[in-house]
This record gives structure tokens, C-alpha cells and sequence, in this order.
């Protein structure tokens, strides 16, 4: 039986995700299409860069305590990965821009070649965040997004790298529009979900920056992202071996 939750009730979604059969057969396939498993990616806006998104544990300049002391394993496991360069990352990021080839980079992606396409094919990884939606247009229809999202996630499990979808902090479309797109996409496709608005509520503004019109995360923000990144990495990893 189905025991996932209900996407309708996202705002109570787990904030680390459990591993399905769909999932690992997405990861096992793209093992027999070469990916690296020791490297993960990110598709999404500046709030995913290495320098605001988990570069840190590539940094050395992090502190687990004994608590979480089990995460360096995941850490030495995707050394490397952390800081860098990702080149469906950039600021300003949306799902249409990250299939336009006037936005991936002449230096390293081939002539048409959109920054999706030019990740999965440069540095094959076998897991890639997807954090996407906080620049996407208050007045243009989350159709469009949820549209484009399903043409982002499509590219990426045809190349066998598994998805981790993620729910941003902010709410800058209003109503929370394409959290429910992004928790609807992760039931659909039956694929992973970092609910990363619900632990950002724990922070104080739920992690925004009121002095950036509450878009941007605070430091605060930036560190709880980085740290449930890692969390999220290390059971997805854990999960795709049945662990």
C-alpha cells in the first residue's frame, strides 16, 4: 500500500525523506550508464551555489559534534562534490533557464547545449538537487513552472542521476504556490523531497532576511540549508543501497 504522505498536506512533510523502489532503480540504472556516485550536483539560483549551499564540507570549516559525527562518512564519501563548480547553478535561476542554452556557460558547455544538459554530461552525477522557484515571477502561472520543472526532471532521470527535489523558505509568489508544485512533482515522479520550509519555521522569520524583503535566507538560513543538505544526502545515499 501507498504509505506516502499527502502531498496536500506538504507544510507536515518529513524534512529528510526515505529512499523508494523508484528511486533506487533511478540511481541503479544511472551506475550502469557510468554516473559517478561519489558526486552529487545542484540545479538551482545563488541560495545553491557552493558558497551558499554546502561548499563548507569541502571547506573543512564545519564542526558535527558527536551527535552527527555519522556524517562524515557522506562527507568523505562526496569529497569533491561540495564546493564545486556547478554549472546549472547561477544566479537568477529558474526551471525555463536552466534548459536555455544562452544560459549555460561557452567555456565548458557544448553549442546548444542548456545547463542541464551540460551538468549531467560533464560531471555525470548519480544525485542532483533541484532548488528552484524563489525567482519565478509572482504574476506568471505556476502551470508554466510545474511545466517546465517536468522538463528539468525528465532530462535528469533519462540521464540516470536521481532527483532530490527541495521546498524553499520564502514565499515570494504568495500562497506557497510552488512549494505545492514542488511536494506535488516529488509524489508524482515518487522521487525524494528535502522539505526544507518546514525546519526553516524552527529559525526566527522562518530563516529570511527582513532587510531583503524576505527572500534571502540569513546566515542562520544559509547554515540549517547547508546542514539539512547534508542530512538529505546521507540518508538518499544510505537509502539507494538499501541501508
Amino acid at each position: 500500500p501507498d504509505t506516502r504522505p499527502d502531498p496536500a498536506n506538504w507544510t507536515i512533510w518529513p524534512v529528510i525523506p526515505t529512499v523508494s523502489g523508484t528511486a533506487r532503480d533511478i540511481y541503479r540504472r544511472g551506475q550502469e550508464l557510468g554516473n559517478n556516485p561519489h558526486y552529487f550536483s545542484v540545479i538551482g539560483d545563488c541560495q545553491s551555489l557552493p558558497e551558499t549551499f554546502m561548499g563548507i564540507y569541502d571547506d573543512g570549516g564545519y564542526f558535527l559534534g558527536e551527535q552527527y559525527a555519522y556524517l562524515q562518512d557522506t562527507i568523505d564519501y562526496f569529497a569533491g562534490s561540495f564546493d564545486a563548480p556547478r554549472l546549472a547553478a547561477k544566479d537568477g535561476m529558474l526551471p525555463a533557464t536552466a534548459l536555455s542554452p544562452t544560459w549555460a556557460d561557452s567555456s565548458v558547455c557544448q553549442a546548444d547545449e542548456t545547463p542541464v544538459d551540460c551538468e549531467l554530461r560533464v560531471n555525470k552525477p548519480a544525485f542532483i538537487f533541484i532548488a528552484l522557484g524563489t525567482n519565478w515571477p509572482a504574476q506568471t502561472t505556476t502551470e508554466k513552472f510545474e511545466k517546465y520543472m517536468r522538463q528539468v526532471l525528465d532530462k535528469v532521470i533519462a540521464a540516470g542521476t536521481l532527483p532530490i527535489l527541495a521546498t524553499k523558505a520564502d514565499d515570494a509568489e504568495g500562497g506557497n504556490t510552488i512549494n505545492m508544485v514542488v511536494v506535488k512533482l516529488a509524489y508524482e515522479y515518487d522521487i525524494p523531497l528535502m522539505n526544507f520550509w518546514q525546519v526553516a519555521q524552527l529559525l526566527p522569520n522562518g530563516g529570511l532576511d527582513k532587510a531583503r524583503e524576505n527572500i534571502y535566507l540569513t546566515i542562520e538560513g544559509w547554515n540549517l540549508h547547508s546542514f539539512t543538505g547534508l542530512q538529505t544526502l546521507d540518508a538518499v545515499w544510505k537509502g539507494v543501497q538499501g541501508e
